[in-house]
């Protein structure tokens, strides 16, 4: 394993019109300093769909790293946040119903976070899913709100590519 680390990934996903045409952003800082950032959109979607497209992908991407140490992975989605760390698991003992017996939405997008939820969890020593306040001037939400509505409109936006390799 090279030299850098990553330290931490925000995510974030935007929709013009809810549904509609969608965008997700996911920013992948590491120790050194060296940030890699990710994105896409399709349409129609929802905002929560976005929000969940893009932590996928930030676990996608940390799983393919095969880093161990510690990671610390930000969303400003309560949705997101609570839902892959408390309400999952009645979901699952329930046969993905929500409590008042409802069928949960996003059913195949949870499932697929779950599981790379489970995978980053036995890869890494420790991840630790938090909340970061949307709009607040965090540098990090920040970028990926900018990237995530970008692809929303049917824009691509600039994105910084660490060169992998060098990973």
């Amino acid at each position: 394993m090279s030299a850098s680390i990553i330290q931490r990934i925000y995510t974030d996903g935007a929709c013009s019109g809810n549904p509609g045409p969608g965008g997700w952003g996911t920013v992948v800082y590491f120790t050194d300093g060296t940030v890699h950032e990710l994105g896409g959109g399709e349409s129609p979607t929802t905002n929560n769909r976005m929000e969940m497209q893009a932590a996928i992908a930030g676990l996608e991407f940390l799983l393919a790293s095969g880093q161990k140490q510690p990671v610390s992975l930000y969303t400003d989605s309560e949705y997101v946040k609570n839902g892959i760390t408390q309400w999952i698991k009645n979901w699952k003992k329930k046969g993905w119903k929500t409590s008042t017996g409802k069928a949960v939405l996003n059913q195949d997008l949870w499932q697929q976070l779950d599981e790379l939820n489970q995978k980053a969890s036995r890869q890494v020593e420790s991840l630790q899913w938090l909340y970061v306040r949307g709009h607040s001037g965090n540098e990090g939400n920040e970028r990926c709100d900018q990237i995530a509505r970008a692809f929303s409109q049917g824009r691509v936006p600039d994105l910084r590519q660490a060169v992998l390799e060098d990973l």
